[in-house]
């Protein structure tokens, strides 16, 4: 399911809290050095039927992305689980992020930025909310990153194929994650549907 802010997820302590803001602020300034401003923040969530420590340990493990994100083709790790930690994901169709920790709670969640190794352009907050011993809430939250100058025809075919897409993979990459943490079986690609730019369909023959 996707829906927009507000969120309500399990808060880090007041000085971790402090840090992220003071990290945040300085993100958004390196962001607007480049030229970029953020876009409304989008979240998908999904109730998963076990518990918060059974999804922790999904999203918590070096390569963990093999087996919950569906668009993922490889996940090699330079340094993970921790609040240094950094890996990459090689997407289906070419495409190579990176992500780097900015905040790690643990048992919570972590809080990443992601994009080409060259130049990073989201924020990813990923999220799990207990209800109960054996369930809970599994969030992913993404603020992007787009130009606030440059050639309008661009941007806008930039807002259709990748903005306006971004619902769609959360969802995608939350069902992976519900799917894996409940049933211990790895998402195959394009489990929940392809993605344009990250894992196209392909072609039958």
């Amino acid at each position: 399911m996707i829906r927009r802010p507000p969120r309500s997820t399990p808060k880090p302590s007041s000085a971790a809290s402090d840090v992220y803001k003071r990290q945040m602020q300085n993100l958004n300034e390196l962001f607007a050095a480049r030229g970029l401003k953020p876009t409304p923040p989008i979240r998908a969530t999904s109730l998963v039927a076990t518990s918060a420590s059974d999804v922790w340990n999904a999203i918590n493990k070096p390569g963990n992305l093999v087996n919950v994100h569906p668009f993922c083709e490889s996940n090699p790790v330079d340094h993970w689980p921790g609040p240094s930690g950094r890996d990459h994901v090689h997407y289906y169709s070419g495409v190579h992020y990176q992500r780097d920790v900015l905040e790690w709670i643990d048992g919570s969640g972590y809080d990443l930025i992601v994009g080409p190794p060259s130049g990073k352009i989201a924020v990813a907050n990923w999220r799990i909310d207990p209800r109960g011993p054996a369930a809970c809430d599994f969030s992913i939250e993404v603020t992007s990153y787009v130009r606030s100058d440059g050639d309008p025809v661009k941007l806008e075919a930039y807002n259709t194929n990748v903005i306006q897409t971004i619902g769609s993979y959360l969802d995608s990459v939350v069902k992976g994650v519900t799917h894996f943490a409940e049933t211990g079986s790895p998402v195959n690609k394009n489990q929940f549907g392809a993605h344009q730019v990250y894992s196209p369909a392909t072609e039958q023959h």
